[in-house]
């Protein structure tokens, strides 16, 4: 049995995209998908909000990997640990690009 209703994901979705966008990110939800524009096109990343192996929700890159580690799967989804999911989804989409010609 599910613990999180597509309301509750869709909800944690919300959350995380404002505050991706309160950070300088151009974020747009979609369900329980979060579309984050990069610095270039080739940097755009989809996350998603969906339950793990255990029944947790935790924040899974596009190709599937849990943002963060395992061991702090309870901690994705607190206010208090918002900025460092951020920061860790900010490292991936703004990386900096070299000047054409290099």
């Amino acid at each position: 049995m599910n613990r999180y209703t597509s309301e509750d994901i869709r909800a944690y979705a919300k959350w995380l995209t404002q505050e991706c966008q309160a950070a300088g990110l151009r974020a747009e939800q979609y369900g329980a998908e979060i579309f984050i524009h990069g610095a270039s096109n080739h940097l755009s990343e989809r996350i998603a909000c969906r339950p793990d192996a255990q029944g947790d929700l935790r924040w899974h890159w596009s190709w599937g990997v849990p943002i963060g580690r395992v061991d702090d799967s309870a901690r994705l989804l607190d206010v208090d640990d918002v900025q460092e999911l951020v920061r860790s989804i900010s490292k991936v989409v703004c990386v900096p690009l070299r000047p054409s010609g290099m």
